[in-house]
């Protein structure tokens, strides 16, 4: 199915041709075998990881038995105020350039349909599947993704950033229902098109020219449609700016993460949008394109507040912390062992930069500290250690991207 342009509003929804298309392509791929995709290994954490944590907090082990309370009771709140929300359909409009607008896809509805998948995993209760299945197919009829104030889609929407931060937590629960009956080859078929047709171009733009942290959030975000699309390869994924481009899932995964490497630099090709005469990660771990959002020096040796430079820069180490982690899980760990030679684009030093600075330190707040979790399970730093301790152990849930580390990965007695 050739691609369609969403620079343009769609007139009409041919859903009649999609859903015969849908029908043609699990018969084909039935019969050569590739619908057969029950395994995963997950995108931040694996069933058989959540099995474990599972028994342990059975057995009342802490911290897994407090951590799992703690999470249903998040979880199962978070579903009592959805049956509130307004219904997803059609062309959505995002009102007054809001990050929580519309909750599908704030960092609200990310929490709910992740958190859902997890928790059918570790309860084994189907309502929990069901809500997860619910909200990530109410997303395949939307397009648009305009803001109210234009009569038209342009790039730089927020939408987009809406997209690649809220609604990328929908393909790390779509990836975790594999296993759940109720989640059919049609589901899936349904939403990889919607993936591709819809969502991949917006989110690959800020990917290629977002040097923030929107451009993090969008080449994680680029990267997993592209995995998660990975038994299609002959389909193909087309973006429209900043150059029209058509790649293979394949090559669109290959090139993201590279871009992604490519944000963390100094150098000037990749400058990208910058908006400061320094970008990328800086050898002693500071983000000048973060910092800029507050009132601190960009070449400084510390973060002399605790305003909006510094919860930027842990904003942009939250998003790339979960691709980081994902990558792990897939055997690479150049995001979490990067750094240039001039000890440029570390992600452990920008850490350090905030939480073990010889001047002046800083917590990570409460739900961004979720990440941190992640990184410590990699890392073993000491300082991270540290830092977990004294300003943990933060909410259960995660601000966007690194969700629910404290849940998957918590600190133990022994730490």
């Amino acid at each position: 199915m050739k691609p369609m342009d969403f620079t343009h509003h769609r007139p009409i929804k041919c859903l009649w041709f999609t859903q015969i298309t849908i029908l043609l392509l699990i018969a084909s791929f039935s019969q050569s075998g590739l619908a057969q995709n029950k395994g995963t290994i997950g995108v931040l954490v694996s069933p058989a990881e959540l099995a474990e944590i599972k028994g342990k907090a059975r057995e009342g082990i802490v911290p897994y038995h407090q951590n799992l309370g703690e999470f249903l009771y998040f979880t199962d709140s978070l579903m009592h105020a959805a049956s509130q929300w307004q219904e997803l359909s059609g062309e959505v409009i995002v009102h007054g350039r809001s990050s929580s607008d519309p909750i599908q896809i704030s960092s609200t509805g990310g929490k709910l349909v992740y958190g859902t998948a997890l928790a059918w995993h570790l309860t084994g209760e189907e309502k929990y599947a069901e809500k997860s299945r619910e909200l990530i197919l109410d997303l395949t009829d939307t397009y648009g993704y305009r803001n109210d104030a234009e009569d038209s889609f342009h790039w730089g929407a927020q939408g987009i950033l809406n997209l690649a931060r809220g609604g990328t937590p929908y393909i790390y629960a779509a990836d975790l229902l594999e296993s759940w009956p109720g989640w059919s080859q049609k589901d899936k078929l349904q939403y990889q098109i919607w993936l591709r047709d819809i969502m991949y171009p917006k989110v690959a733009w800020a990917s290629r020219w977002r040097k923030n942290n929107w451009g993090v959030a969008g080449s994680f975000s680029s990267a997993l449609i592209a995995w998660y699309l990975r038994d299609h390869p002959d389909w193909q994924l087309k973006e429209i700016s900043p150059k029209v481009q058509i790649l293979s899932p394949e090559d669109a995964f290959a090139s993201h993460n590279r871009y992604q490497i490519g944000r963390l630099l100094t150098s000037d090709e990749w400058k990208m949008d910058g908006k400061v005469d320094q970008w990328g990660i800086l050898p002693n771990g500071a983000i000048p394109e973060e910092i800029r959002r507050g009132d601190d020096p960009i070449d400084g040796d510390h973060l002399p507040s605790d305003g909006s430079g510094t919860h930027y820069t842990m904003t942009f180490i939250e998003h790339l912390t979960a691709h980081a982690e994902f990558l792990r899980r897939q055997g690479d760990t150049r995001l979490y062992d990067h750094i240039a030679k001039d000890g440029s684009g570390s992600l452990l030093q920008a850490y350090l930069f905030v939480v073990d600075n010889p001047i002046k330190s800083h917590c990570f707040t409460s739900n961004r500290i979720n990440a941190m979790y992640f990184a410590y399970d990699y890392y073993r730093h000491p300082a991270l250690l540290s830092s977990l301790k004294q300003c943990g152990p933060g909410n259960i849930s995660g601000q966007r991207l690194a969700l629910f580390g404290r849940l998957t990965r918590p600190l133990t007695k022994t730490q």
